[in-house]
């Protein structure tokens, strides 16, 4: 089932030579950059620290950029998944209070709270919770049975919330899959971290259903939403609906080649943080945010887009041009967001200009 879309995307309509030249002007705001990082150097929480051990997906992602973040990136410096050590067991032999299992239809429900599923082999299952508090770690998923309302790898019901997968990988359409989306919840609470997302036919995270909760995705490695060809609308996030207390998207990689998507949008949340994220490639805008009703000025605490490191040679351009940066929006907060590849600051004109990071 093809998901509600509540933001058409009228920039696929452009000729790929007015989006070229789009992706090639710089915002309002902008200034030039130091030839490093703009970033004085705090102590980034950048992930490292806790990162799975094995072979890192894309090691010579940046080396080509003119500038790129100090920290340590996912998916470039560390790897993001299982570990190469974690145990793959079989889910038909799951045999646990709370967890049921269909092992015609190879689909298993999570109905009790506090299930933790922690290294398994998912691939040809679909996975739905209606509980609190469910766990799937240490894990592979794919795409070749997808369940619940949205054609999901993993599907979180209303009546689920505190939806947590942690060292996971998810490929929804290689070997045959058919994934819509990847993830779905439609319960409040969704936490995604160190974890590898790709190949959606729409959807890598949706976000339906229930006001309330929080949204983190955070130490992750992401890749081609939008995969199902024209017309297709994609997103690296959507939150369709529903009121979000805060939505935090921190430290993530994101590349897309070709497909049809925008990237991490960000709406109808009260607050939250866009920040130290690595996009690259081939959407629309790389995000966007706004408060209840889809609106910028209805957000009752502060958004804070910072420290991202970009390269939209292949992309309409950083943000959405209805918030951004100099807006007229007094929550909206955009600094020091910089293009890789020109070496230039997208930011506030009123925020300080950065200072040149020490040797």
């Amino acid at each position: 089932m093809t998901a509600r879309y509540i933001k058409p995307l009228l920039a696929f309509a452009l000729p790929w030579s007015i989006v070229a030249s789009q992706a090639q002007n710089v915002p309002s705001g902008d200034m030039p950059a130091p030839e490093r990082s703009a970033v004085d150097k705090p102590a980034h929480d950048d992930g490292s620290g806790h990162a799975p051990a094995c072979t890192i997906q894309y090691p010579s992602l940046l080396t080509k950029y003119r500038v790129r973040p100090e920290w340590r990136v996912a998916g470039v410096d560390y790897c993001v998944g299982y570990s190469t050590n974690t145990p793959i067991n079989d889910p038909a032999k799951i045999s646990m209070e709370g967890v049921s299992l269909d092992l015609a239809q190879k689909s298993i429900t999570v109905t009790g709270d506090d299930v933790a599923l922690d290294g398994y082999d998912f691939s040809g299952w679909s996975v739905v919770t209606t509980a609190a508090n469910t766990s799937l770690i240490n894990s592979k998923f794919d795409g070749l049975n997808p369940g619940g309302p949205q054609s999901s790898v993993i599907s979180g019901t209303p009546s689920a919330s505190n939806l947590r997968i942690i060292n996971c990988i998810i490929d929804g359409l290689s070997g045959g899959g058919r994934a819509e989306f990847l993830i779905e919840m439609e319960g409040p609470g969704l936490t995604i971290e160190y974890s590898w997302l790709k190949n959606s036919n729409s959807d890598l995270i949706g976000r339906h259903g229930r006001d309330g909760g929080n949204i983190i995705i955070r130490y992750n490695l992401l890749e081609q939403a939008g995969m199902r060809g024209p017309g297709t609308h994609g997103d690296y996030l959507q939150v369709y609906g529903p009121t979000v207390e805060a939505t935090r998207i921190l430290y993530n990689t994101a590349v897309q080649n070709g497909g049809s998507t925008q990237g991490f949008i960000a709406d109808n949340t009260n607050s939250g943080e866009f920040g130290c994220n690595t996009l690259i490639g081939s959407v629309t805008y790389w995000m966007s945010v706004s408060g209840p009703g889809t609106d910028a000025a209805n957000l009752s605490g502060i958004f804070s887009t910072h420290d991202n490191y970009f390269d939209v040679t292949k992309a309409f351009g950083f943000n959405y041009p209805a918030a951004g940066p100099n807006d007229r929006y007094a929550k909206t907060v955009f600094t020091n967001n910089i293009n890789m590849v020109t070496g230039r600051v997208v930011q506030d004109a009123t925020r300080p200009k950065p200072k040149p990071s020490r040797p």
